[in-house]
């Protein structure tokens, strides 16, 4: 009986241990089931981690009006003209010789040098002057210049602020806006093209917006909050007959602003911003938060239409032939630059980038449109499409912002606005030039040396040849008007496009020269042979920030600087691709970086990061001129990425970790199998 018992309690306690090792086994396949099946989050992987989203920063004008232009710039990447309200000293402006070079691009030339912020040029109607306002001085002021960039006059005093400068159609006269500091007032005025004969045109010191003279020649459009709501007035020259044209648009919602007139001098558009959108009211355009539409008015009739209703536009520019309106649209993403007809019908869309598109301007012939655009890298640059939406070209291509370009009266050249020299200054494209120049160093510059400097001048244009006449190098250490002379080898003929000729400019440079990166100008004087015969001289102006003048010390810890930043770009690179071709993404991520960021977290990965940091803290030293430190820091750096034992790339990698995900499953089920085998053998 006590051997029943234990044979039974012992069957029990086998029964109960075959049991276990049953469910172990169980959970073993279970659990290497679950690692073939299921992905195991990385912590880079994770779908619950947040990333943060890109973010684009926007272009900020230099005036701002009252505050309200970031407002504007942040929601819809667009500046808003406006002056300040308050003062500026001007004794704060300096201009020092930038840490990075700015290469020289074809037929683009640097029109203004000061300190000073320049902004908003416009040629005159026949195309001897230029204006445009800076606050050089301290307050905006208007100030004109020649096309070359010569004779530089102030026209308007410092001691109030000016803007908006419009040309009468003959060229000999000019509107413009003036804000009094003192007394909190604006009103119109015009001058003569010379600055001469200021007249006072409005003087109810409302708040006005820009001038517009009527291409007729016999009045003047623009707005006033005089009524306490922005409404488009129109004014003889004389200051006479001041009109209030718009009345129908409710002033608890509507602002109408930027008054563009048709070249028959009858028809007026303008926009009206209607915001908040009244309650239940549908919007064309999804998720849209306002209105902005533009519309027409006859002046003399009182007619008035919408163009655009319960859209987002900016009307922009209109076609000198008088038959196409240019406008940029929210219907595209970001905005995009669109056509119709003079009457708003046939509305067509120019550009699909998506990126976002501003400032568009008819040319002269009406046959291209010229505006700025973030389409290349999210980097303002100039653009110009024909108006049947063809041939679209970039036409300057800096790291820096390119914006707000206007036509020259002969369709040859654009004005614009950069700030590659520093701060905003007036750039000038040429669309026909014949010639190419290019610059390269033989040396790099020390103070009290000889830079040797060799210049290539070639054909553009195998149908041409070209008599070169004069060579000539301002360096920005010159005055404006001092050029240092290289003709002694001219003249000389180039006669097709395989023809070049190169000259070697010995410059000086001075013993008190500020290091860093110089601009230069260039000129070259030529002409075209026809017939044996040289025709009417013509120059070729360009502008560079590449020359580079410094010590030893700073020059080292530059090259050290690049090469560095050439070898983890190098890493970061190589990752970045591998993991794009993976095509994994993580949470709120744009591209597919699953895989780099693996590569972050992994051990392999802890050279490069260390490196990458200590490359930021090399850079910050060399910033603030401690070069011997830095220099000392970028060799630690290649210590660190030399003394990298070769790591196995990832596809090895990969590999590697692939068959371990796939042996442990396996061993789990010969775990599992074994465990099953040894129990049957016990029973």
């Amino acid at each position: 009986m006590l051997a029943l018992e234990s044979q039974s309690g012992k069957a029990m306690i086998v029964g109960s241990f075959n049991k276990r090792i049953q469910i172990i086994a169980v959970f073993l396949i279970i659990f290497a089931l679950s690692l073939i099946t299921f992905p195991s989050y990385t912590l880079a992987q994770d779908p619950k981690r947040d990333y943060g989203s890109a973010t684009t920063s926007s272009l900020q004008r230099m005036l701002d009006a009252w505050e309200k232009g970031p407002f504007c710039a942040s929601c819809h990447k667009m500046s808003y003209p406006l002056p300040p309200e308050t003062s500026f000293d001007a004794s704060v402006l300096t201009r020092e010789p930038r840490s990075v070079a700015i290469e020289m691009e074809a037929d683009v030339e640097r029109l203004t040098y000061d300190a000073g912020r320049d902004v908003g040029a416009f040629y005159s109607p026949n195309g001897d002057k230029i204006i445009w306002v800076t606050d050089r001085l301290g307050n905006w002021a208007i100030w004109s210049m020649n096309p070359d960039g010569s004779d530089k006059k102030q026209l308007t005093s410092s001691d109030v602020i000016t803007g908006w400068p419009s040309w009468s159609p003959d060229g000999k006269k000019i509107a413009y806006w003036s804000w009094d500091i003192t007394s909190g007032t604006g009103d119109i005025w015009k001058m003569n093209a010379d600055g001469s004969a200021k007249v006072k045109l409005t003087t109810d010191g409302s708040f006005k917006g820009p001038p517009m003279w009527s291409p007729r020649g016999d009045r003047i459009a623009y707005t006033s909050n005089l009524t306490g709501n922005i409404e488009v007035y129109v004014i003889n020259t004389d200051g006479s007959n001041n009109r209030h044209i718009t009345t129908g648009h409710s002033p608890k919602y509507s602002v109408e602003t930027r008054v563009t007139w048709h070249p028959d001098g009858e028809r007026l558009y303008y926009q009206a911003l209607t915001f908040p959108i009244p309650e239940r009211t549908y919007t064309i355009i999804p998720g849209d938060v306002a209105f902005v539409e533009i519309f027409m008015v006859n002046v003399d009739t009182g007619y008035e239409y919408n163009l655009t209703p319960k859209l987002h536009e900016n009307v922009r520019s209109v076609s000198p032939d008088g038959e196409k309106l240019a406008c940029i649209s929210l219907r595209s993403n970001n905005y995009g630059v669109w056509v119709m007809n003079a009457d708003g019908t046939d509305q067509t869309r120019l550009t699909f980038d998506n990126f976002g598109d501003r400032s568009p301007r008819f040319s002269p012939d009406s046959k291209k449109i010229v505006y700025w655009s973030t389409a290349y890298g999210n980097q303002p640059d100039i653009w110009m499409i024909n108006v049947d939406g063809n041939e679209k070209t970039r036409l300057t291509t800096s790291l820096y912002q390119d914006v707000y370009p206007s036509w020259s009266p002969d369709g040859k050249k654009i004005v614009f606005e950069s700030d590659r020299a520093g701060n905003f200054d007036i750039w000038q494209k040429t669309l026909d030039e014949p010639i190419e120049v290019n610059m390269d160093y033989e040396t790099w510059a020390t103070p009290g040396s000889v830079n040797k400097v060799l210049l290539t001048v070639k054909l553009n244009n195998p149908n041409n040849e070209i008599e070169l006449q004069k060579i000539a190098l301002r360096p920005d250490w010159e005055t404006e008007e001092h050029y240092i002379d290289y003709s002694e080898s001219l003249p000389t003929t180039l006669i097709n496009s395989n023809d070049a000729r190169v000259f070697t400019l010995n410059i000086d440079i001075p013993e008190d020269v500020e290091l860093g990166y110089h601009f230069y100008d260039i000129r070259v004087e030529y002409s075209e042979v026809v017939n044996k015969a040289s025709s009417q001289t013509r120059v070729y102006d360009c502008t560079g920030g590449d020359l580079e003048i410094d010590h030893y010390d700073r020059t080292k810890c530059a090259e050290m600087n690049e090469i560095i930043e050439n070898e983890l770009s190098e890493v970061h690179n190589e990752k970045i691709n591998e993991s794009i071709a993976q095509g994994e993404f993580s949470a709120e991520m744009v591209e597919p970086l699953k895989g780099y960021l693996d590569f972050l977290v992994r051990p392999e990965a802890e050279y490069f990061l260390k490196a990458n940091d200590k490359y930021y803290e090399a850079v910050q030293l060399r910033r603030s001129g401690q070069y011997s430190e830095a220099i000392n820091r970028f060799k630690g750096i290649e210590g660190i990425l030399v003394g990298q034992e070769p790591e196995l790339d990832d596809a090895n990698n990969n590999g590697i970790m692939m068959i371990v995900y796939a042996l442990i499953p396996l061993a789990a089920i010969v775990i599992a199998v074994t465990l099953i085998i040894r129990r049957r053998k016990a029973d």
